[in-house]
């Protein structure tokens, strides 16, 4: 048996106890350097418990197993938890977005069909602000035909695209072409 270093204490909750630290130490989200924080997390759990038990409902040791065991996996969960942070931190929607040329917001390049949460949270990060400003700003340098072009393309098929823009399919292939050659030269250009 480990040595009982706590006064006071019974002796098999402080055997337990350095047992279940030594135990978690083992898993890959402790260190060996957590042992004595981990011993003493589950002995304070043990102490704040120790008043509720009642010998007329169960055996000790039983108590003991019992909340030191519920303890430790809160412990591991909450380390999992820390693990699975994102680094994701709260960002104003007044936040400017991009270079400077024009006064952006971050609310200003936010889909507003998808809102703040939309289908998924790295669609709101500031790449891709940058890049829907990006965006506006080459469709606002495009011809008028190119940018119904590019529009229509955005959410059908070529064939879809040209019923919808009433052209036959012929021109909409030789515009999607235009299309190609101006996104390619504007981003040569920037």
């Amino acid at each position: 048996m480990a040595k009982n270093r706590y006064s006071g204490v019974d002796t098999y909750a402080a055997f337990f106890i350095a047992y279940k630290a030594k135990a978690l130490t083992r898993m890959p989200i402790f260190t060996f350097d957590d042992y004595d924080d981990l011993q003493q997390e589950l002995m304070l759990a043990y102490l704040h418990a120790w008043p509720e038990f009642d010998p007329a409902k169960g055996d000790r040791r039983s108590f003991i197993k019992a909340v030191v065991n519920t303890k430790a996996l809160m412990l591991v969960r909450d380390a999992e938890r820390q693990k699975r942070w994102t680094g994701t931190r709260s960002v104003s929607l007044s936040t400017p977005v991009g270079d400077g040329d024009f006064p952006t917001t971050l609310a200003d390049v936010i889909d507003h069909e998808s809102g703040l949460w939309g289908s998924v949270f790295q669609e709101h990060s500031q790449a891709f602000a940058e890049q829907r400003l990006d965006i506006w700003r080459m469709l606002a340098a495009m011809p008028d035909d190119l940018r119904q072009t590019y529009q229509a393309l955005s959410e059908n098929s070529v064939s879809e695209a040209a019923i919808l823009l009433g052209i036959p399919r012929t021109t909409m292939s030789s515009r999607l072409k235009k299309l190609r050659k101006f996104v390619e030269d504007y981003m040569t250009q920037k």
